[in-house]
């Protein structure tokens, strides 16, 4: 039969139908587990090429492991709530949950079934279905009690288009991960996670996380971004209270003119409240009105003075025992303190800040040409000047010796910072996971009992989704309860849980997903985690990563687990391109996975998709590629399958390889199957690809060369051995093409899955040969090649090449003038 694409899906589709091919049971100890695992999509109803690439990645491995004994599993379920779904229900005026059930239906049944990904459907999961969110609910209510859930106003996030908060992990270059605007500032009571207080954990495990991409592990760095210095306390006699600052450079305290503090700073306020003024009051508005980003890349240092007075901890031994506390928007809160001193003659920014305002210059660290003026901040080491007590002292000692002394007069102490800030965890929109909180004017905040989870959110009705409008607040069914704690009439909580809650668990539950009684079975999840391979953008490394593994070191330390990172070996994929840009509809760019595997079929797209550039990496596009892997399937199946045919009543049976004509193809083909072998332990998928057009070269090179189908042909009887090594292949290559190979397995073999098959058995013998081919060269042209043994001698190459009747007629009546031998590659002869 000719090669048909499209009648070769039918088939396999029929084999896996009704199979539990890809099934395994997690609730028994995996022998050899292995946890393959692509990030879950958002359901909007159209998969793309980054799904094909990430599910293929998944699935290759997936199938990989298995083949070589692995109990695996592969999952997939849906990443549901939130913005996206939320604002497209409200453009369509169509309930949240049905536009996102009747996505769901349409991507399973008609999207992600098509390209031969070995997902386990029994462990699908939906983050919006009530028997899921009951549990997320479930883990919020842990953290409360734990004390790591609370609720405080502050400044947050917002996003003025989607209008909510976002978590500083979703703002990127100052604007929205999703909506893409300007992120502005806002006083709000908000709930939080206390992520902090894990700091030490989320760095100290950066240790383990040896098989991450590189670059995902730089990010998990730069973002919870430890710092050890010195926290120095100011005091504000006007306040009653003192700003922190913290700093790497106690040395140089004694420089101090000025205490700059960050717009967002809680004594910002208190200041204009007090004294108040248009001028700082404009400041701070328009301050709150830019991005960090934009804050901390403007080049032109802002600030303005407040009129307080802080006391510098040395009073007593410094220039200017009182400092003026200034509001500088290059101060970020949620780095350090939100405050920081101002050291003009030792900091490049303090210095250009410093000459704008008219600040004195201090210096106190010893400059080799001597005090005076300072053309620029000088930064480097020096003795200690105009520094009371430690005038004299080496700055590097000096600042254990200024910590010290600081601590010692209860000013300051020796601290670790981070940069990671608690995780924003409230959200202003619909569509989202309620929170399990009940507000009592008589008890206060007072959390929902376990008993009564799940919290369900209230059904739209027709009537919101004309509005345009959903907020929990207009539900007042689902607003007015009782207090669990006094009985009295009490009001629900009505913002929803960040949808980064929902996905930072979501790899347990799949072990253990129909579990009504608890949130998983903590032996499946033992079992089979942490992932063993994770597949994702690197995007995600800053903000899903990081509560990920928040939460992993959470339910450890709850006991709920054994392990306390999730994931071993993340694996950041590249995107995939067209003529060098994203795809976008706006561009006109993108190729819809369907049209182009009903066009090639989803082998062509499976192997053209890791071809040539590595999987780390983005692919760009072309028509051209995609169609010289459909011919080169094309090619190969119709030349496999017409032999395989003609070959129907010999058995396959390796037999004694030793006696195979074709010990050359043996050598080529076993190396081959080593480095396919290695590839894919490494996931070297481009390689892996490379490696199925260099056994395809190998079979139908051998394919033409023998005449296995002569009934009279020597090799006839060699068929067998042949046919053997045929199935070996189709096995092995059908972990990146899976249809092909598996039709012309079942029709040819009787394989019933390809799946539960194994890796094809590498011969060692065949790895290293014993002999190498020699070319033998008269005046530099080739005139002979001979396979001789690895240790010949000189004088035995040259009887051999000798009697070589080639080169006997060449060398006939020439003078012999010089004979080179390279050892196992050349034999030269120079003649005149």
């Amino acid at each position: 039969m000719a090669y048909d694409h499209k009648s070769i899906k039918d088939k396999v589709d029929s084999y896996h139908k009704d199979s539990n091919d890809f099934y395994v049971d997690t609730s028994k100890e995996g022998k050899n587990k292995f946890y393959s695992l692509g990030m879950f999509p958002y359901p909007s109803g159209n998969a793309h090429m980054g799904h094909v690439r990430v599910y293929t990645l998944s699935d290759v491995k997936a199938r990989y492991k298995k083949l070589k004994g692995c109990d695996v599993i592969h999952p997939m379920g849906w990443d549901s709530f939130g913005l996206p779904a939320e604002n497209a229900a409200i453009k369509h005026k169509v309930r949240p949950d049905l536009w996102t059930e009747e996505n769901i239906k349409k991507m399973k049944y008609e999207q992600l079934n098509i390209a031969g990904w070995s997902f386990d459907w029994d462990k699908e999961l939906n983050t919006s279905s009530p028997d899921y969110y009951k549990w997320t609910q479930w883990l919020f209510l842990e953290m409360h009690k734990a004390g790591l859930a609370y609720r405080k106003e502050d400044y947050v996030n917002w996003c003025p288009v989607d209008k909510t908060v976002l978590a500083n992990e979703q703002v990127i270059d100052g604007r929205s991960w999703r909506a893409g605007a300007i992120v502005e500032k806002r006083l709000m009571e908000q709930w939080f996670f206390k992520i902090t207080d894990y700091c030490d954990k989320l760095w100290d495990g950066i240790s383990k996380l040896k098989n991450w991409a590189p670059e995902a592990v730089s990010v998990q760095k730069n973002w919870i971004n430890k710092n050890t210095g010195t926290v120095i306390h100011f005091n504000v006699p006007e306040f009653d209270e003192k700003i922190e600052v913290f700093t790497t450079r106690p040395d140089t305290l004694f420089g101090v003119t000025a205490l700059v503090i960050a717009p967002e700073h809680p004594l910002a306020a208190k200041i204009l409240e007090k004294h108040p003024s248009k001028e700082v009051e404009d400041y701070v508005n328009a301050s709150l009105k830019k991005s960090a980003v934009e804050r901390m890349q403007n080049k032109e240092k802002t600030g303005v003075n407040t009129g307080v007075k802080c006391r510098h901890p040395f009073e007593g031994d410094c220039k200017y025992p009182e400092v003026d506390v200034w509001i500088g928007d290059y101060v970020i809160a949620d780095y350090g303190t939100g405050a920081v001193m101002c050291v003009p003659a030792h900091d490049t920014r303090d210095f250009e800040f410093a000459k704008k305002f008219g600040l004195d210059i201090i210096e106190v660290v010893s400059n080799p040409e001597g005090e005076g003026e300072l053309s620029e901040a000088y930064t480097e080491d020096g003795d200690l000047i105009n520094s009371g007590e430690f005038n004299g002292m080496n700055n590097r000692k000096a600042i254990k010796a200024i910590t010290e002394s600081l601590d010692k007069n209860n000013k300051g102490e020796a601290t670790t910072t981070y940069q990671l800030k608690d995780w924003s965890v409230g959200r202003q929109r619909f569509w989202g996971c309620p929170i399990p909180m009940v507000h009592c004017d008589s008890c206060g905040i007072v959390p929902v009992p376990e008993s009564e989870l799940p919290v369900e959110l209230p059904k739209a009705s027709d009537a919101d989704m004309e509005d345009g409008v959903l907020n929990l607040k207009n539900f007042p069914d689902f607003v007015n309860t009782t207090c669990p704690s006094c009985g009295k009439a009490a009001k629900r909580e009505t913002d929803t849980l960040d949808t980064f809650l929902c996905s930072s668990w979501y790899a347990f539950r799949y072990l253990d997903n129909k579990n009504d009684t608890n949130i998983f079975d903590s032996k499946n999840v033992n079992n089979f985690m942490p992932v063993d391979f994770y597949v994702g953008g690197l995007e995600h490394a800053a903000q899903h990563m990081i509560y990920f593994r928040f939460i992993t070191k959470f339910l450890n330390d709850r006991g709920y687990i054994n392990f306390d990172e999730p994931v071993d070996h993340f694996f950041c994929n590249g995107m995939v391109k067209m003529g060098g840009h994203k795809m976008s509809k706006s561009r006109g760019n993108v190729v819809v996975p369907t049209d182009a595997i009903d066009k090639y079929g989803a082998d062509a797209i499976r192997m053209y998709i890791l071809s040539d550039t590595p999987a780390e990496l983005d692919v760009d596009w072309e028509d051209s590629g995609i169609k010289a892997k459909y011919d080169f399937i094309k090619k190969n199946y119709n030349a496999i399958e017409n032999f395989l045919a003609e070959t129907k009543d010999i058995k396959a049976e390796k037999g004694n390889l030793k006696d195979y004509p074709g010990q050359d193809f043996l050598y080529n083909y076993y190396a081959t199957l080593k480095e396919y072998e290695y590839s894919m332990e490494q996931n070297l998928f481009h390689k892996g690809v490379a490696n199925i057009h260099a056994f395809s070269n190998h079979i139908l090179k051998e394919l033409n060369k023998r005449k296995f189908l002569e009934a009279s042909g020597a090799d006839r009887d060699y068929a067998g051995t042949f046919k053997f090594i045929i199935k070996e292949f189709l096995t092995s290559a059908g972990l990146i093409i899976p249809f092909f190979t598996e039709v012309l397995l079942k029709e040819h073999y009787g394989v019933e899955s390809l799946y539960n098959q194994t890796f094809g058995e590498i011969e060692a013998a065949y790895l290293t040969k014993s002999t190498v081919n020699v070319v033998v060269q008269i005046n530099g042209k080739k005139k002979a090649l001979l396979e001789v043994d690895k240790e010949i001698s000189e004088a035995d190459i040259e009887k051999l090449a000798f009697e070589n009747a080639d080169v006997m007629r060449t060398v006939e009546g020439k003078n012999i003038v010089k004979k080179i031998y390279v050892k196992g590659k050349i034999y030269n002869i120079v003649v005149k």
